[in-house]
Formats: structure tokens, sequence, C-alpha cells
């Protein structure tokens, strides 16, 4: 067959019930050029990059698929694979790029592994156009996918070694999702505009209108910043850091990415970024995105959102640590990445092993993607800023600047305590305004809050032990208590937008500490007080490191007697370097440039999740409390006879009726039910709960953590 008759087909056959394959392919071809445009790469590639973009659709000129498209079957060959060969004979690259090029179209819409496609393989299925057999892939597909899978292509052509491996790695995921993002915003009838940045200029732009529009001006060390991301800084709780990082934004910056600690955080930012830059430029994601878009009524833009299709994206960091790992359509997610300005907020936040992930996320992001990557933290400790700067990162505010910044700030005052918080309970009921109080575990905030709630009437409770249901409206009641007490644990230390008078807290790691004190006089417009108090108990360091816990008991008097908040910062710096060597130890297993789970990988992993959810804290896992267990149960039994929207319906109900268990409860309490679990991915758990305190642990033994 000639390139003319190519083409010919590709105008007479369908791709679309309304839409030829000839328009479809030219329409992702010109979007894929645009998209290059917008990201750094090798311009030797882009016709390479290009013509694949084309060709990628071929094995729908198939016979069987038109009739699907009409209507006449139920069930066609998969496309990618029926037309690779054809492809093969039109595709005109150098090596490695051309076997590149053809694994990127047999896997624009299933991820490379080692059986991919193994019984159209071995049942030799064929291309037929206009009942005449045209093509015979089942050779082709095999060998595309075998010499990427058992690293052929890398020995023949050098790519040997970790550094190698990742190399070819990241010319792979430049075609796949190239590929993949061009094919859906065709289909979608959105353009490469509806994806990128049209410049970094637009978010500076956007950010200046929208603090404008609050009253607000660019503080002096924000015009310092003006397009000059990546690097990192650290400022004080309250001044601007969010705004700072987006202002740092590069002219060649073709998106943002947004990355920050939980669900919680996320979602604040999700609200706040819709403000400034409008919500049809925003897209985010993180693991409750499903319930979230429900009740928004937006459930059709999922693919949208979560990978990343409007110019702005905030999410999870799990949600860019998974492309990292390979998680399906691992290239999608890291497309976003390619030439991006990637701004990692809180990242103080973060287990040894999660921050270890990060720092190898971003050395690979700025060596291999382009990406421009801003670090930020009000707490950020010295030796995480000797990492930084080891991974090529700058420092966008001088530390002299930045101190005069922390100097002239003492919002809060702060004395330690006597005794437990269970002893300050009725000193806590005497105080006005809004008093935050907050235990380490969930048992002592519940149990604190029945205690003073014995004495007033505005006391509220938010901690991680509330079905989702729940724990949606609790997030909305902490933003908008006026006045009364609120009892949490450490889910209101990062990025939240909240502001008390006073507060009383357990002791904490010092870094957690001073993310607290930044919840108390947050505005700074008067002064704050702060009291801390000591955990009792065998136990009293739970949930945090023993170690960071005893070195923080040490150094806690000295929070009594600081002037400033650069003391707060200094001591905190004091306090990493105490005890920096268990993050040394896995910081050195590079675990994504070592291991073969991780960057040197080029076929999919479906543990990553799983990965990220276990390591250095408790694992935790979905599960549906007593109440409403047989509901879910019912439902889970019922699915076959269901109809779409009542199977619709039934998800909703289970995951709004979900929280998170520590496994070792889970095991103790759990019901066994393969349905359950089978249909929606959450088990049950025999224990009671209450919409007001959450989880309880009576009658199962149980103290919760």
């Amino acid at each position: 067959m000639e390139w003319n008759e190519l083409v010919e087909l590709m105008k007479r056959k369908m791709a679309k019930p309304n839409r030829s394959l000839y328009e479809h392919s030219t329409g992702v071809e010109r979007i894929a050029r645009e998209l290059l445009r917008r990201i750094p790469h090798d311009e030797a590639l882009d016709d390479c990059l290009t013509r694949h973009a084309f060709l990628h659709d071929v094995g729908k000129l198939d016979d069987r698929f038109q009739a699907k498209l009409e209507g006449k079957l139920r069930r066609a060959p998969p496309h990618a694979y029926l037309g690779i060969e054809l492809a093969s004979r039109f595709l005109d690259c150098p090596e490695p790029c051309r076997t590149v090029a053809l694994a990127s179209i047999l896997t624009h819409h299933s991820d490379l592994h080692s059986a991919l496609y193994r019984d159209e393989i071995h049942g030799g299925v064929g291309l037929v156009v206009d009942d005449v057999p045209i093509s015979s892939p089942a050779d082709t597909a095999k060998d595309v996918r075998n010499w990427l899978v058992a690293g052929r292509l890398a020995r023949k052509y050098g790519f040997t070694g970790p550094e190698g491996e990742v190399r070819l790695r990241s010319l792979y995921t430049l075609f796949n999702g190239l590929l993949r993002v061009s094919d859906w915003l065709d289909s979608a009838g959105l353009s490469a505009d509806s994806y990128h940045l049209r410049s970094g200029s637009e978010v500076r732009k956007r950010v200046v209108e929208y603090l404008s529009s609050r009253g607000f001006s660019l503080r002096p060390y924000q015009r310092e910043v003006l397009g000059k991301g990546g690097g990192y800084f650290r400022l004080p709780t309250g001044d601007g850091k969010t705004e700072t990082s987006l202002l740092a934004t590069p002219d060649d910056s073709a998106k943002v990415v947004y990355s920050l600690p939980t669900i919680t955080t996320t979602e604040a930012m999700r609200k706040r970024f819709e403000a400034v830059f409008g919500a049809d430029r925003v897209s985010f994601a993180h693991g409750m995105l499903f319930l979230s878009l429900y009740h928004r009524g937006a459930l059709e833009e999922r693919l949208l959102h979560r990978y990343a299709m409007r110019p702005v994206f905030v999410s999870t960091i799990d949600q860019i640590l998974l492309a990292f790992l390979n998680y399906p359509r691992f290239s999608v997610r890291e497309f976003a990445l390619r030439g991006a300005h990637w701004i990692i907020d809180e990242i103080h936040a973060y287990t040894p092993f999660t921050l270890s992930l990060i720092l190898d996320g971003i050395e690979y992001a700025l060596k291999y993607l382009g990406t421009k990557v801003t670090v930020m933290s009000a707490t950020l400790p010295a030796p995480l800023k000797e990492e930084l700067e080891k991974r090529g990162l700058k420092e966008l505010l001088p530390e002299e600047r930045v101190a005069s910044r922390y100097r002239s700030r003492r919002r809060v005052r702060i004395k330690v305590g006597e005794g437990s918080l269970f002893n300050a309970v009725d000193e806590i009921c005497r105080e006005n305004g809004k008093v935050l109080v907050v235990a380490n575990t969930v048992g002592r905030a519940r149990r604190l809050y029945e205690e003073l709630r014995k004495r007033r009437d505005d006391v509220y409770l938010f901690h991680s032990r509330f079905i989702n249901r729940d724990r949606r409206r609790k997030m909305e009641l902490v933003e908008s208590i006026g006045s009364g007490i609120l009892v949490a644990t450490q889910v209101v230390e990062v990025s939240l937008d909240i502001d008390y008078d006073i507060m009383y807290t357990e002791v904490a790691p010092i870094d957690a500490l001073i993310q607290r004190l930044g919840r108390v006089n947050r505005r700074g417009r008067k002064e704050g007080v702060a009291y801390i108090f000591e955990p009792e108990g065998s136990k009293k360091h739970l949930p945090y490191n023993e170690k960071a816990f005893d070195e923080s008991l040490n150094l806690v008097g000295e929070l009594e007697g600081a002037e400033s908040e650069l003391e707060l910062l200094r001591l905190n710096d004091r306090f990493y370097s105490s005890i920096w060597d268990e993050y040394e130890r896995e910081l050195k297993k590079r675990f994504l440039w070592r291991s073969r789970d991780g960057l040197r990988r080029i076929t999919k992993w479906s543990k990553g999740e799983k990965l990220l959810s276990t390591r250095d804290t408790f694992i935790s896992l979905p599960a549906v409390p007593r109440p409403y267990l047989e509901k879910a149960l019912e439902l889970a039994s019922s699915w076959e006879d269901m109809t779409e929207r009542e199977r619709l319906d039934a998800a909703v109900y289970v995951i709004e009726h979900t929280l998170n268990v520590p496994i070792w409860i889970l095991n103790r309490a759990r019901t066994h039910s393969g349905d359950l679990y089978d249909r929606f991915g959450v088990f049950g758990i025999e224990m009671d709960y209450d919409p007001e305190v959450g989880l309880k642990e009576e009658k199962t033994g149980l103290i919760m953590f």
C-alpha cells in the first residue's frame, strides 16, 4: 500500500460516527505539533512524534471496527493492535525512536506489559479492509512489545545501567504521553490551549489581579521572585507562600502543577485556584476525586481532572509520585510535568520514605522533563535545603531577606503547661473567642471533646475517623467557626487557612508544633497564646516516631522563651539536625533511581498506590462501619441486577459511608465479605459509629490512635 492509498482509505473510513479517520488523525497530529511547541524536547524528533500521532488509529480501517461503529457488531479486535504493522510501513524514523513510536501506538489505550495482546497475537488476528486481509500484525506487535519489555532495545542502543534505562523510559513517555493527550483532546473537541498555558505570564497576571481584588498589592519579596522559579524558599505562615510560588512561574512554563499533602488541603486549594484562574482553567485530583465530582455533578470530567488536562493542576503529592512508580497511564501523568512549573507545598510534612521519592522525582523532572520545580514551607529545615541544592534548586529568597520576616513576627506567646491536656479542661472552658485544642491521637481528641461538651455547647470535633460524608461537613464547619472550641488532631496543621485566638496542644515534633502555632493569630492583628502539654502513658509518642518525639520533648521548653518566629525556625533546624540521620538512610537508597519498580521500569506497575500508603506510617484501609454495613452488603450482593444508574447510586452510598482505619483495627474487627470488597474495594468493620464523634472503639477492646 502506498501513502496516497492509505490517505484515501482514511478519508473513506470513520473514526467516530460523525468523523472520518483522516479528520481525527490530522486533528491529533495538529494538536501534537502544538503541544510540542510548549514543552522542552529534542526537536529532531518532531517528525517522528507527529507522524506516529497521525498513524496511531490506522487499525480502525478494519471492517470489524467499522461494523461496530455502525452498530452491527458489539465487539471488534483492539485497533491499536490491528494497525501496528501497517503503521510500521510508513514510520520512517531512525532507531530506537521508530520502535519506541510503534510501542507508543501499540499502548495508546493499554499500558505496556509482558502479556499485552497475547490472545490476539497467538490467534493471528489480522487487519481486514473491504473484505481483503491487508496486514498481519502479530509478529510486529510481538516484536515491539518484547523488545521493550525484555530490555533488548535498551541493550542494542546503549540504554544500559540505571541512567540509560531511565533515559529510555523518558523517551517512551514522551511519545506515549504526547499521543494519548493529543488523542483525548481531539476526541473531546479541545485544543492545545485548553491543556497548556499560553505563557507563564498568564499565571502571574491572574495572581496580581486576584490579590488586587482583595485589596492587596505585591510585597517586595514577591516582586523579587517574579518569573524566577524554580527554586526553594521559606516564608512565615500567612505571608502568602502560595501566591509567591505562583508569581515565580517562568514565562516558558507550559503548565502549573501544584502538590499538597492531603485531600482536605487539595480541596481547599482547588477552590482557591478556581477563584484565581477560573474553573475552566483548573483540574484537580486526589483519592476521593469520584466523590468530589459527584457532588459537583461533574462525573463525566473524571479523566479530564485525574490526568491534568487543564493548564493549572492541583493534587495530592501521591498523584504525581504514581507517575514515577509506573501506575496505570503513567505516561499521561508524567506528560503533565513536561515543561511545567511544579510547586511542592509543605514539603516538611512527609515521612522519610515519601520525601526520598519526592527528591528523586525532582531530580528526574529537572533532568528529563524540563520541569521547573519550586519547593516551599514555613518550616523548611536547613538539612533539607542542602538536599534541594544538591539537586540543582537555588534559593529564591535570600536567607537574610527572609530572616527579617521571621524576626519581625511574634504572633503567639508560648507557655508550657503542667500535666496533660485533661488537666486543663476547666481552663479551656473559661476561654473566650476561637479556641483550638489539638491532640495527637483520635482517641484522646474524642475524650477531650466529650469532657468539654459536658461544660459547653459550642464545642466541635474534627479528626480523620469520620466517614467521607461527615468529614466533608466537618471541614465546612471548621472553615466557618466564628467562636467556640474546636478539638482536632494534626489534620489542622497543613495548608488550612484557619485563624484561632488561643491554642491548647499536646507536644509533637517541633516542626508539627510550629505548624500548629501557625493556626493561631494567623493575621498577626493581636497576640495569640499557645499552651503546650505533655501526653500521658507509655506510648505517649504515638503516632509519631519515638526519637523525633523525644527530641522535641527536650527542646519544647525553649519554645516558651522564643521572642520571634526566627527563633522558632532556628529551633526547628536544630530539631531536624538531631533526627536527620533517619532521613539520610532513606535518601541514600534512591528508590526511584535504583529499584526495578521505579524509574528504570517501562512497563506498568499497579502496586505503587499500595507502596505509598503503607511505607513509614500506619497502614490504613477503607472500611464501612456497623451502622451502614448492612445496606452496603445488600448493595454489593444486588450488583448484578442493578441498572447503571442504580450502580452509580450504590457506589456513591458506599464511598460516602467509608472511612480509613489502621490495619490493626481492621484485622480485629473486620467482617468478611468478598462481595463488598470485589464491588467497591472496601471492607466492613464491626465497630459503632456516631456522626458527632466518629468511629467508636467501645465493645471492641481497641484503643484508637
